[in-house]
């Protein structure tokens, strides 16, 4: 093999490796079918919510997560591949899934590695609309404060009635 594409193949490899070192979660997805005004769609609305989808052969891919000890994604690099990554917890999640949802004759989802444990398509539907780690706590917490509200707002016309 030529020592210019050897170092090429190096670098991309290098280039996966750091994406994959800074995600919080990488999915492995099929984007078969798909034509590129979709692919392009699916990238921007991705990108819009922190996630970004990177396209590359499966043997550098295999390489890169091999190495970064994601091998638990190996079995999902079969035919035409792609990951999703994100830096942030959640993110792109309810993308992937609104996508899938729409799109399932052509578009699969794999399976994938979230804060390092594997997930497949059916936990990723799970998780998809929780969204991002803030947007859990927000939830969390307007669920607390509403039995909270409730009852201050009860103390209040019980004091207000007794007057």
């Amino acid at each position: 093999m030529n020592q210019q594409v050897l170092e090429q193949k190096k670098e991309v490899v290098s280039e996966i490796n750091n994406l994959l070192k800074t995600s919080h979660s990488t999915i492995v997805v099929s984007y078969s079918g798909l034509s590129v005004d979709e692919v392009n769609k699916l990238r921007h609305d991705l990108k819009e919510n922190g996630a970004r989808l990177s396209v590359r052969k499966n043997t550098l891919l295999r390489k890169a997560i091999d190495e970064d000890g994601l091998s638990a994604l190996d079995e999902c690099l079969k035919g035409p591949s792609a990951i999703v990554t994100s830096e942030q917890e959640g993110a792109g999640l309810s993308v992937l899934n609104d996508f899938y949802e729409h799109h399932k004759k052509v578009f699969k989802i794999k399976g994938g590695v979230i804060g390092g444990n594997f997930v497949n398509q059916e936990q990723i539907a799970y998780l998809a609309p929780i969204g991002t780690k803030e947007n859990a706590i927000s939830v969390l917490l307007s669920t607390m404060q509403s039995p909270l509200v409730t009852f201050a707002l009860t103390l209040k016309a019980l004091g207000e009635k007794a007057q």
